[in-house]
């Protein structure tokens, strides 16, 4: 009975330091603010190559150029206005954000859960950013990626639809 036990122990600590597999190692839960920085918002929307997964941002730099809002001050910020995070969403998702740093690039990774849809499971956005003289940051590219629902496609974060 004793080694049933240690047993049982030692597989919860094993399931228990797996972690979610859909949130990044190093990545935070993001609030969306109550009241976001202040500036003009973007009116644009991004748009993605639904083969590759790449996004393409019109008129945001352009708006940061014209009008040099406080939220593109802070990678966070800047990509929460990017990808439209302030809301409104359908129910209630879950936001996780990494930042990082790549060279002269300011690298944000958004991890979006509890979607409720029944075929994807996670989105993931990895926002790249070049911060101005203005200390303003810009878009420079970025990509979307899905982990499907189980039976439904994919485990893994891919540029790939789910079915």
């Amino acid at each position: 009975m004793r080694r049933t036990g240690t047993l049982i122990v030692i597989l919860l600590t094993l399931v228990a330091g797996c972690g979610d597999p859909i949130q990044q190692s190093g990545a935070t839960p993001w609030e969306i603010s109550i009241s976001p920085a202040a500036g003009e918002r973007w009116s644009g929307e991004i748009t993605i190559d639904r083969a590759t997964g790449k996004i393409s941002a019109p008129g945001f730099n352009d708006l940061i150029d014209r009008s040099s809002p406080s939220w593109a001050g802070a990678t966070d910020t800047a990509a929460a206005e990017l990808l439209g995070l302030n809301g409104p969403f359908d129910g209630r998702p879950k936001i996780y954000m990494l930042q990082e740093t790549e060279q002269d690039k300011a690298v944000v990774t958004a991890t979006i859960t509890h979607l409720g849809d029944d075929s994807v499971d996670a989105e993931r956005y990895r926002v790249v950013f070049t911060r101005g003289r203005d200390g303003r940051y810009r878009f420079a590219s970025g990509e979307r990626t899905f982990k499907c629902q189980s039976g439904r496609g994919h485990q893994d974060f891919d540029a790939s639809p789910c079915s």
